[in-house]
């Protein structure tokens, strides 16, 4: 497969003679012969584009979106479809909408959306880390041993010294083949130095810092 990081939580990944498209905001443009497949986790603004519209109009991809966003084939937590040929079923968020785990070609991708643990440990009462905890370890467990062959998920510098702990938790319980960390806003230092740290065994990461640029993942 080639995946292409598009920016922020935005990737494509073209495997099996399709394109998959995950919460981009520019940097593609599908055509009828992709056989494209986009993907919205939900309706924020960093995630939302609302071209992806136009193309679903125009017909140059079936549009699957997370709840709150009102396109397409629009699922909830638990919920599974079958977009143009790609198996698709979402999962929770611990934010708005769902994440997604589709599958193409014999590959299985998971896009996280927004889920994450958002414990903001720096400024947040122990109550409240507490509370996010208990919400991001419920989401997990519909995960463990998912095994994603690739996994896309968030690793925030905002949540300062937590900024990966979430991403951390993700890779040991679910144990994608490999993980890509995402909305790291224009901090790349944060893909970066976890990329560098030590994963559960058969998980690899690797970060992608640069708009346009691609890898081959077998």
């Amino acid at each position: 497969m080639t995946i292409t990081y598009l920016g922020h939580s935005g990737f494509t990944v073209r495997v099996g003679g399709r394109l998959l498209i995950f919460d981009a905001l520019g940097g593609v443009e599908p055509t009828a012969e992709d056989r494209a497949v986009a993907f919205v986790s939900h309706a924020h603004a960093d995630h939302f584009w609302p071209e992806v519209r136009r193309w679903r109009a125009a017909g140059q991809c079936a549009l699957v979106t997370g709840e709150g966003v009102g396109e397409g084939i629009c699922l909830k937590r638990g919920e599974t479809a079958e977009a143009d040929g790609v198996r698709v079923r979402a999962f929770g968020s611990t934010d708005e909408g769902v994440s997604f785990l589709a599958e193409a070609g014999g590959a299985r991708i998971f896009h996280a959306g927004d889920f994450n643990f958002w414990s903001w440990r720096e400024e947040s009462t122990q109550a409240e880390v507490d509370e996010a905890e208990a919400l991001f370890e419920d989401m997990l467990s519909e995960m463990r041993d998912m095994r994603p062959d690739v996994a896309f998920f968030p690793v925030d510098p905002r949540m300062k010294t937590a900024y990966d702990e979430g991403a951390l938790r993700f890779a040991a319980a679910a144990r994608p083949r490999l993980i890509i960390p995402m909305h790291f806003w224009n901090e790349p230092g944060a893909a970066l130095a976890f990329a560098r740290k030590p994963m559960p065994p058969g998980v690899s990461a690797r970060a992608m810092v640069e708009k346009g640029g691609s890898i081959e993942w077998t």
